[in-house]
């Protein structure tokens, strides 16, 4: 008989073994009935020890390790939906480590919603790596303020904290295969809910924390694969072209810089900076101009 769960927490992951089991230990802390969910990491072809943590790894709560090809993220979440047993499904990463209360926030506000609904939790990053987490070296990666319940817009639906029937995603597909690079993929996604006018809501209480620290140099390669990604989504919505930074000042810029010119290499000075507003905008500009050469190029 297939065990029945309120809800399924699926992550895809490659190369990821130490951190991965401080996510997994995350679950297991859970102030929650641990019969009431499960979890499913997909793996892409690891060669760091994750198979073995999988082989390893016996929590109360039922435990799904799977083993696959590199399809990137839309593949190794597509296939965690599709084996997951329960109508509710959160997607989160593989460096998130989960708040105690995470898995009962998310099933509240599943409980409490008649129509079909996605959430949208809290994930702080961290300015350095500590555990516990020390409020003080945290900050959300969502800086508006938002109120407890506020419908969001489809860019806020971000996987890194997301909840949602799992009769939405198969309706529409899962993610769209395409996108094997870095992001987007799911912002497409709730795209396509937000056409079906399914609405996206703000969790606060659900939180996560991201156990990874990006500097602003890793940032700035980032967004070049963030570009080459929103390239995709760009063919798939052109409708979305301005929103996807493409107005015509942006572009016109982008087009008369050389990317070994002067303005590049004064940029570049000013982002190396301590700090200060010079700091500020030659980082800001670098980010942008990577972002721009990803999704032009």
């Amino acid at each position: 008989m297939t065990p029945t769960f309120e809800i399924s927490v699926v992550i895809g992951t490659f190369n990821q073994a130490p951190v991965l089991q401080r996510v997994l230990d995350g679950y297991t802390n859970q102030n929650c009935d641990p019969g009431i969910f499960e979890v499913i990491v997909v793996d892409s072809g690891s060669t760091d020890g994750t198979h073995d943590l999988f082989a390893q790894f016996a929590p109360r709560f039922k435990f799904n390790g799977i083993i696959q090809d590199n399809q990137g993220k839309s593949g190794a979440r597509n296939r965690g939906v599709a084996v997951a047993c329960a109508p509710v499904i959160i997607i989160t990463d593989a460096d998130m480590i989960p708040h105690p209360d995470f898995i009962e926030t998310h099933i509240q506000a599943h409980r409490s919603t008649a129509n079909p609904t996605c959430f949208e939790g809290v994930t702080l990053n961290m300015t350095e790596l500590h555990w516990p987490p020390d409020p003080n070296k945290t900050y959300p990666y969502i800086r508006e303020s938002l109120k407890n319940g506020q419908k969001l817009g489809w860019y806020y639906f971000l996987t890194g904290n997301v909840s949602f029937p799992k009769s939405l995603f198969v309706a529409e597909g899962g993610f769209d295969m395409d996108f094997l690079g870095y992001g987007w993929e799911d912002l497409e996604l709730g795209y396509r809910l937000q056409q079906k006018k399914v609405p996206l809501r703000f969790l606060p209480a659900a939180i996560n924390y991201h156990y990874h620290v990006v500097s602003e140099d890793d940032e700035i390669k980032r967004n070049v694969k963030k570009g080459e990604s929103a390239r995709i989504m760009l063919s798939k919505h052109p409708e979305l072209k301005w929103f996807l930074g493409l107005n015509p000042l942006s572009v016109l810029i982008y087009k008369l810089t050389s990317p070994h010119g002067s303005l590049i290499k004064t940029m570049t000075k000013w982002h190396q900076k301590k700090s200060g507003l010079r700091k500020q905008v030659g980082t800001w500009f670098l980010k942008e101009y990577s972002y721009l050469s990803g999704i032009l190029n």
